[in-house]
């Protein structure tokens, strides 16, 4: 303690400001170090399976292919035939990847939580616990250098790793997303695992588990607050998401064939957004509005009752809103992120500089 004192009170800014540096490097390098490994274990095994998976796609020749294309660079695939070998090539694909891409997304859409929980809660928690702040706050530190200090190095490793990992599974998704089109672009995988809004989750989730810290001063009751809350951020989002932009609109012809919409549309989009009828007057009857209908009869005369015809609609998302959606969902996550910042910020100005230990 005597020697952190030494280096926290020496004379002018540069200094102090070496001594926060070094006294939170101090603190947290078993974490940055664990973290690391963590990070470099995931970051080689995402390396090892897209290797692999496009070393499949290569060896086989079904680059761009899909088991729901009529032609696989000029070839027929023949679904009636039986057994075609682009499509067992495919199903192997399927059998051999499909199931590693899922569960990696799946971890790293738990990533933020486990940021939030075993750093952001401890971070201020443990200190304002066990009174080793008031050390601090008596030497010639002020409790916003303080606070910006002990913030500034997690947060940045934390977004540092946490893009290195959003990229490299962004960069295996897109090797694949043609062939799993089952696994659609706007659910929580890939979604939340890609891009900039897997990004902008890891500071959010650190400042929810700071201020968690800050306001609750017990560390494991905010480690469990940080977890719930978090959990909702993230079912908020997934949500949210759907209505962040206006969804396209395709319509059946008479007969409620949608023929007419190029395939591609329909495997290359995120569905299941809306569907249901259309009235003669053009309005729209979602499907769920006769959801209670019993039996084919039933179901026939509630979409009588509202003047159903046979033509059909569905909404759906088209592939070209996945960047601007990621985009405005990073912004969202970016902004609560700096709002709990300044609220850190705000509640450190108005403690007492010497407060007795909790």
């Amino acid at each position: 303690m005597s020697s952190i004192g030494i280096r926290l009170g020496a004379s002018g800014a540069r200094p102090r400001a070496r001594g926060l540096v070094w006294l939170v490097a101090r603190q947290h390098r078993a974490a940055l170090w664990a973290g690391l490994a963590a990070v470099a274990a995931i970051a080689a095994y995402i390396v090892w399976q897209r290797a692999g998976m496009v070393g499949y796609l290569r060896a086989h020749d079904i680059q761009d292919c899909a088991d729901w294309k009529r032609f696989c660079h000029g070839r027929r695939t023949h679904l009636e035939r039986g057994s075609d070998p682009t499509i067992d090539a495919l199903r192997h694909l399927t059998d051999t990847y499909r199931t590693p891409l899922l569960h990696t997304g799946r971890l790293l859409i738990a990533l933020p939580a486990l940021i939030g929980v075993f750093i952001g809660a401890p971070l201020f928690a443990r200190e304002l616990e066990m009174g080793t702040h008031q050390l601090v706050w008596t030497q010639s530190v002020s409790r916003i250098r303080w606070l910006i200090a002990k913030l500034a190095l997690p947060l940045l490793a934390v977004t540092a790793c946490t893009a290195v990992l959003a990229a490299l599974y962004t960069w295996w998704w897109r090797a694949a997303r043609t062939q799993f089109q089952d696994i659609a672009w706007g659910t929580d995988v890939p979604f939340d695992a890609t891009g900039p809004a897997a990004v902008a989750l890891a500071p959010l989730a650190f400042f929810l588990g700071a201020a968690a810290g800050l306001l609750l001063r017990r560390t494991v009751p905010a480690m469990a607050v940080t977890l719930g809350v978090t959990a909702g951020v993230q079912y908020g989002l997934a949500a949210l998401r759907p209505h962040l932009m206006t969804p396209r609109t395709i319509v059946s012809d008479a007969s409620g064939d949608f023929a007419h919409t190029p395939i591609e549309v329909f495997f290359t989009s995120w569905r299941g957004i809306g569907d249901g009828y259309l009235a003669r007057s053009g309005a729209k009857i979602p499907s769920d509005r006769c959801s209670s209908a019993i039996g084919q009869d039933g179901w026939n005369r509630c979409l009588a009752r509202f003047g159903a015809t046979e033509r059909q609609y569905e909404e759906l998302h088209p592939a070209g809103h996945y960047w601007p959606m990621q985009w405005m969902q990073a912004g969202i996550c970016l902004a609560v992120a700096v709002a709990l910042a300044a609220f850190c910020v705000w509640w450190i100005r108005r403690r007492p500089a010497v407060k007795e230990a909790a």
